[in-house]
């Protein structure tokens, strides 16, 4: 019967066929997402076995925004399924993971006002024709959470962060966001969402001009969170 007749929709990971579904997942794919379901720390959302509540990164350095949250451990597949998305140009993908990012967002408990996604350098966006931060938000007001793509821009084209240190990162970021309209975020609690949290460098830089512009607090919100060794 599936031969005669297809659902057309098949698995992002595995490719096999599955009946319709907000999240594109056979339930053996599904089964192997890394979800952090453990202890994280209360600042960078890194997974962590201590007792303590913050990671020594965190306890080390001082950062703008208050929190941030990840959905995954940036493990197989969901490193492969952000690749696909970003280098690729398998759009579809982002439509599952805004769908987990959602739902990661609102089972978080977290009390805010607007959703926001790191943007690209203009010339950047335009040779890619997306920006795969912006996808990544793009099924969140199914869930009633409020987004906004326009109130903040890149003014300079960095260069990719893959390769770069901790403070080559920061520098590299250093100045490179600015809000454009300000009454977007005044006095409001925004979540910025990217794709994988590293350093959280990009975040950090965001966080800070949002803050300077009138925002009341910044969280942190990325489908995946790079773990020990990741770069």
């Amino acid at each position: 019967m599936s031969l005669l007749f297809p659902t057309g929709y098949k698995c992002i990971v595995c490719g096999c066929e599955i009946p319709k579904s907000k999240i594109e997942l056979c339930e053996q794919c599904y089964s192997t997402l890394p979800f952090i379901n453990s202890k994280v720390c209360q600042k960078c959302g890194r997974p962590i076995t201590s007792d303590a509540d913050y990671c020594l990164t965190c306890l080390n350095n001082s950062f703008s925004f208050d929190r941030c949250i990840a959905c995954f451990k940036f493990l197989p597949p969901i490193d492969n399924l952000v690749y696909r998305l970003k280098y690729d140009g398998e759009t579809f993908i982002a439509k599952t993971l805004s769908n987990l990012l959602a739902k990661c967002l609102v089972e978080s408990g977290i009390q805010y006002d607007v959703v926001i996604p790191v943007p690209l350098f203009h010339t950047r966006e335009f040779e890619r024709d997306f920006n795969q931060s912006s996808l990544l938000i793009s099924q969140f007001p199914k869930y009633g959470i409020s987004i906004n793509c326009s109130c903040v821009v890149r003014r300079k084209d960095t260069i990719s962060q893959t390769h770069l240190t901790r403070v080559e990162r920061q520098s590299n970021v250093n100045d490179a966001f600015k809000v454009i309209n300000k009454s977007a975020i005044k006095d409001k609690v925004v979540v910025v969402v990217d794709d994988v949290f590293t350093t959280g460098s990009t975040i950090n830089a965001m966080a800070s001009q949002l803050l300077k512009a009138g925002a009341k607090k910044v969280y942190g919100l990325t489908v995946g969170h790079a773990i020990e060794g990741q770069g």
